[in-house]
C-alpha cells in the first residue's frame, strides 16, 4: 500500500524519440495526488509529448518511442502486463479541442462507465451520467436535453462534457493538454473553477501556454524547454523566485 503522500505518478530518465528525432530528453519528474501540476513553456518544447506519454497516448503515432520508465502507483505503465484500455479510464485525458462523440449528451458520458462495466442497471448509469455532469459544472445546463447531440454544446460546454466523460469512469489521473486554448475568457474562467474543485479528488497534470493560467490553478509548476524539463517546484516559487536562469528568462518573457 502506498503511504499517504507518496507520488501518484512518477517518471524516471524518460526519453520521447519520434523516428530519430529526439521530443524529449530524460525527464524524472514525481506527480502529487493531492495537486494540480502545470506544464508550462514555449511551443514546441516537448510538454504535450510528455502528457502523452503518461497515458501512452503516444502508442498511435508508429514512429514514437518512449525510453525510460513510467509508474502510476508504483505499476510500469509500459509493462507488457499493463492493459492500455484499463490504463486510460484510471488516467484520462482531456484534449485541446473538445472532441464529443457525435452522440448525445446522455451518451458521451454514458459510454465509458458502460464499457468498462461501472453500471450494472440503468439507474446505476442514471446516476454516474448525472454525477459526472454536476462535478463537471454542467448539469444544470443540460439536465432536459440529456438526447441532445453533445457536438450541439457551445465550445466550453463541449469542453465540460469531455471532462464529465473522463471522470465517469472513476480515474485517478486526469490529464489535460491545454484544455481553454480554444475557448473565450468566460468558458476558460469556468474550467479553472472546475480545476479548482475537482483538486484534491484526482491528481491532475495541465499543459498550458499561459503562465497566468498557471499562477492561478496549479500547485505545482514544471517548466519545459528544448525537450528538457529545465526546473520543477512549488507553483509560487517557480515564478517568484526561480532557480534556473532559462526559467527566470521565460517568466520575465525574455524568450518563448
Amino acid at each position: 500500500m502506498e503511504h499517504p503522500g507518496a507520488p501518484k505518478m512518477r517518471t524516471k530518465d524518460v526519453s520521447v524519440y519520434y523516428g530519430d528525432k529526439k521530443a524529449i530528453d530524460q525527464v524524472t519528474i514525481d506527480i502529487p495526488a493531492e495537486y494540480v501540476t502545470a506544464f508550462i513553456g514555449p511551443s514546441g518544447c516537448g510538454k504535450s509529448t510528455f502528457l502523452r506519454t503518461l497515458n501512452r497516448m503516444n502508442d498511435t503515432i508508429p514512429s514514437a518511442r518512449v525510453e525510460g520508465t513510467i509508474e502510476l502507483d508504483g505499476d510500469d505503465v509500459y509493462a507488457s502486463s499493463m492493459d492500455v484500455v484499463q490504463l486510460r479510464a484510471r488516467v484520462g485525458m482531456v484534449f485541446q479541442k473538445p472532441n464529443p462523440f457525435p452522440k448525445s449528451i446522455y451518451d458521451n458520458v454514458a459510454y465509458g462507465p458502460s464499457i468498462h462495466g461501472l453500471a450494472p442497471t440503468k439507474a446505476d448509469l442514471d446516476q454516474i451520467v448525472e454525477k459526472s455532469l454536476q462535478r463537471a459544472g454542467l448539469w444544470n445546463e443540460v439536465k432536459d436535453r440529456l438526447q441532445e447531440s453533445g457536438t450541439a454544446l457551445s465550445g466550453g460546454q463541449q469542453q465540460r462534457l469531455c471532462i464529465a466523460r473522463a471522470i465517469a469512469v472513476d480515474p485517478e489521473v486526469i490529464l489535460m493538454d491545454e484544455p481553454c486554448s480554444a475557448l473565450d475568457p468566460i468558458a476558460t474562467a469556468k474550467i479553472e473553477e472546475l480545476i479548482d474543485e475537482l483538486q484534491g479528488r484526482y491528481a491532475i497534470v495541465i499543459v498550458t501556454h499561459s503562465m497566468q493560467q498557471a499562477a492561478r490553478v496549479s500547485q505545482r509548476t514544471a517548466f519545459f524547454h528544448l525537450g528538457e524539463m529545465v526546473e520543477y517546484g512549488p507553483t509560487d516559487a517557480i515564478f517568484t523566485t526561480p532557480q534556473e536562469e532559462r526559467t527566470k528568462d521565460y517568466i520575465t518573457g525574455r524568450y518563448g
